[in-house]
């Protein structure tokens, strides 16, 4: 059974109200007082009991062409099929007006109001945003009173209502509705907001307008919500009715309008082409729409969703220097588009001409450079890391996102914070390799991007190894590069993209002497890697790098010779013949070295006034060949037993101590040693060796000679000059004799002696 109680709606103080709020309680006090004598024929239909809030909403809608048929059709309602789990469906009808009951009991109780023909707009939204909408016309418009968010399918409707959605909404599947109170209509927009929106791009004529009713609250909303159960429920709703009617006051509330799902529009600037596209106005006067975005050059796959939103003046008139744009790319753009998208915002506009044309400042300038560059930009993916899901116009689950994350690409306009720019943000991956997050920004500067990752490439024989890669795009007035570029011990790898010309450049270094230099035609599928694998470089002569000497030099011409000897260029026999003249070369400066250490040895002996040099010049020996030895002058060159020498002289002796041999045994080592004391004092004495045809040791050995070192000397002395005795390992005089025929007459003395004062210098041999 329905209980209604109706309490009075007329004001308590009238004089203290504003004049349209006591108009507006007025007609509701009117209303409600039509709704409760309609109580009795409710009960005949045994509809369930309204939520108060429901009631004194509905009779304080500004809708003055409608106020009489709302009091007989709340007389009229009857109930009618529905599904979806709702209870009760109501509905009635009276000329162009329809009123619907939808509820399920107390959860949830809505009311729509159905106006069935082309109606003034009436004050549904704030006053600054109704001045805005002046001359705009409604048709068949339909107004929410709801406790909770509503959405009627169109199985759900009846027939009079699915044929005005049918005519009027697009044929959309289903309506909704937030709690509280809110409005829809077909809607021919006039006004300032109209001439707002040609100037951009939208000539229509038809769309549907969305919106939450600014209205008056009635001062005793909560009254006559009864007692027992109901209650809890209808304090709820009254909370509801309230906040909504706040909501829609608040500067953020804002009206919608919307094309038809699948609608196309071809924006003016920037120049794009919008799809599932909506419209909105707030109570701050700011203006936007969003939607898919396509822009030209930009394939239909790679749309992107798009919030443009910009402030108005209270005359409409657009404030461009404090825009913005919000995109959220699909999984996988390129950077080609995103300069399509920046050339889009390069649309002239006068109301940019003093910030340098276009949506960013100066883009216009690099125009032709972005055009030229877009091959080189197609092979760099930047990859929306939190990619949106597919919004579709009218479709609840499928609702435009509002988080920020999913948005990656702003365009802020000159006055905007931050602005003017295009930032494009996401994961990079480049002629098929994947680098890290890449912000990219187009500003007054010009297009420009960078990323750094290690990528695996081959590089020639040192084969595939991570290599630090740096990815570049530059584009404005003067420059459009775009490469990569990296280091390996020092070699620096490049890519330049120029055109459609792909150029690998590898420079030889001393560590590692091979280039990589090549061209190729590239494709947005090229990998980097495919085209290294490919290339196995070519040898470069070391010589010809720079800082490249000395025992680098060698290494790397070892490296040709050996690891590199199968490559191209620059190759391993050549290598090898450099290391033999470097061999040859090292060769010939040490034995300089040698000879100018040794002279300048021999000028110290020669100046020596030692014990050991007298004794050498006492025994006729001296430095260098033609030296005629005293004992030899004593004794005639007849007979060894004519003068007997001494142990000095026998110590000194030509074939006993050469000064030049002893010096060649230790060469430089020897310093400023000198050589006739050392001798003299240490070196006889410890057997050492200081002439090519004796060594005290090895005659003592091969003839088993005994006694002393003199008597050895002596023994030696004698023995060389009848016998021809062997004397060192070295020298033999027998074999020099039969060597060579010219000296088969030669005594053993005269043959010593030819040997030592002609035939070593001849380059004859007395090798045993």
């Amino acid at each position: 059974m329905l209980h209604l109680t109706c309490d009075t709606m007329t004001p308590r103080h009238p004089q203290s109200l504003p004049q349209a709020l006591g108009r507006a309680l007025l007609r509701a006090s009117l209303a409600l007082s039509a709704f409760c004598a309609w109580a009795a024929p409710a009960q005949a239909n045994d509809l369930p009991k309204l939520t108060p809030a429901l009631k004194q909403v509905l009779a304080a809608l500004p809708l003055d062409q409608a106020k009489g048929d709302v009091t007989s059709l709340l007389q009229s309602l009857g109930k009618t099929e529905c599904g979806g789990g709702l209870t009760g469906c109501y509905m009635t009808k009276s000329g162009s007006t329809q009123l619907y009951l939808y509820t399920s009991n107390t959860a949830q109780q809505t009311l729509l109001l159905v106006v069935n023909e082309k109606v003034a707009m009436p004050k549904l939204v704030k006053a600054n945003v109704q001045a805005l909408l002046a001359g705009t016309s409604m048709q068949d418009m339909i107004v929410s009173i709801s406790t909770s968010d509503f959405d009627l399918d169109a199985s759900r409707m009846p027939p009079d209502l699915r044929q005005i959605v049918r005519n009027s909404y697009f044929d959309v599947p289903r309506l909704s509705f937030s709690s509280g109170v809110q409005f829809a209509a077909r809607t021919d927009v006039r006004g300032a907001l109209r001439v707002a929106m040609d100037s951009i791009g939208f000539h229509v004529d038809k769309m549907t307008m969305r919106g939450g009713v600014v209205m008056p609250i009635p001062t005793d909303l909560m009254g006559g919500a009864g007692a027992g159960a109901g209650v809890a429920d209808a304090m709820a709703h009254g909370e509801t009715m309230k906040k909504s009617l706040g909501d829609a006051l608040s500067p953020e509330a804002y009206i919608e309008l919307q094309f038809a799902p699948g609608a196309s529009i071809n924006l003016a600037m920037p120049k794009a082409k919008l799809t599932e596209t909506t419209l909105f106005l707030n109570n701050a006067l700011t203006f936007g729409y969003k939607g898919y975005a396509t822009f030209d050059g930009v394939s239909a796959d790679r749309r992107a969703l798009m919030q443009f939103q910009t402030p108005l003046t209270p005359g409409g008139v657009m404030d461009l220097a404090d825009f913005s744009f919000f995109l959220a790319s699909p999984a996988k753009m390129t950077l080609e588009d995103a300069a399509r998208m920046l050339l889009a915002m390069a649309t002239p506009d006068p109301r940019l001409a003093k910030y340098g044309g276009g949506f960013i400042r100066d883009i216009s300038s690099i125009k032709q450079p972005l055009l030229a560059a877009t091959q080189p930009l197609s092979v760099i993916q930047v990859k929306n890391t939190v990619p949106p899901a597919e919004y579709k116009f009218g479709d609840p689950s499928k609702p435009f996102p509002t988080d920020p994350k999913y948005f990656n690409i702003v365009v802020l306009g000159p006055l905007a914070q931050g602005g003017p720019l295009m930032k494009y943000s996401g994961g990079a991956t480049i002629l098929g390799q994947t680098f890290g997050m890449t912000n990219v920004i187009a500003d007054a500067k010009g297009f420009n991007g960078l990323v750094a990752n290690n990528i695996n490439i081959k590089l020639g024989p040192l084969g595939r190894l991570p290599v630090k890669m740096a990815a570049e795009a530059v584009v404005d007035k003067g420059t459009q590069r775009v490469r990569l570029t990296g280091d390996v011990s020092g070699q620096h790898v490049e890519v330049t993209l120029d055109g459609a010309t792909l150029a690998v450049d590898v420079n030889a270094t001393c560590v590692n002497p091979f280039e990589i230099k090549v061209k190729a035609a590239f494709t947005p599928t090229t990998n980097i890697a495919d085209v290294f694998e490919g290339q196995g470089g070519v040898s470069v002569d070391p010589a010809k790098l720079p800082s490249c000497v000395g025992k680098a030099l060698e290494d790397a011409y070892n490296k040709i010779a050996k690891e590199y000897k199968n490559m191209g260029g620059f190759s391993a026999t050549e290598a090898n013949k450099a290391l033999k003249k470097i061999a040859d070369d090292a060769a010939a400066a040490a034995a300089q070295a040698a000879k100018e250490a040794k002279e300048r040895a021999r000028a110290l002996a020669e100046k020596s006034t030692s014990e050991g040099k007298k004794a050498f010049t006492s025994a006729g020996n001296s430095i260098g060949k033609g030296a005629t030895n005293a004992v030899v002058k004593a004794t005639g060159g007849k007979t060894a037993k004519a003068h007997k020498p001494t142990e000095l002289e026998l110590m000194f002796h030509r074939t006993v101590f050469d000064w030049d041999y002893y010096y060649d045994t230790k060469g430089a080592a020897w310093g400023n040693t000198d050589l006739f004391d050392y001798w003299l004092k240490t070196g006889f004495a410890k057997g050492e060796r200081a002439s090519n045809e004796f060594w005290m040791p090895d005659y003592r050995k091969r003839y088993s000679v005994k006694g002393s070192n003199y008597d050895l000397l002596y023994e030696w002395w004698v023995y060389y000059q009848f016998e021809g005795r062997q004397g060192s390992p070295t020298f033999s005089l027998q074999a020099y004799k039969q060597r060579y025929p010219d000296l088969k007459n030669y005594n053993y003395l005269d043959l010593m002696n030819h040997w030592l004062d002609h035939g070593r210098y001849e380059g004859r041999s007395g090798k045993p």
